[in-house]
């Protein structure tokens, strides 16, 4: 099986491939944006009868602790494909939705 087929696969190939490409993205945005990676982890939503899998990035951007989760499984596209587009989406919401830390009640951004 090749990485870009691993969808075809079940839902731990997928994730051990997606995590592959995501973690490489997910640094890459970091290095350019300034950011601090805590961690990026998979695993099944709860109480989900359909065996769904999300992926969660914690990270640190400007002056605030931020949290990125998204759905992975079941696959809409390959698991390369779909590490790119949840690494753009988080660097597009991490840009639009983070605001520097103000003395809020620091509270995690949800993005």
């Amino acid at each position: 099986m090749t990485d870009d087929h691993a969808d075809r696969g079940g839902p731990r190939e997928y994730t051990d491939v997606f995590l592959r490409f995501a973690l490489r993205a997910v640094r890459d945005l970091c290095e350019r944006r300034g950011a601090v990676l805590e961690s990026l982890t998979c695993e099944a939503v709860p109480g989900d009868p359909g065996g769904a899998v999300a992926a969660t990035t914690v990270l640190r951007f400007r002056g605030r602790r931020c949290v990125f989760r998204r759905g992975i499984w079941p696959p809409g596209h390959p698991a390369a494909t779909r590490a790119a587009i949840y690494a753009t989406v988080m660097e597009e919401r991490l840009l639009t939705r983070v605001r520097p830390a103000d003395g809020g009640d620091g509270s995690p951004v949800d993005l």
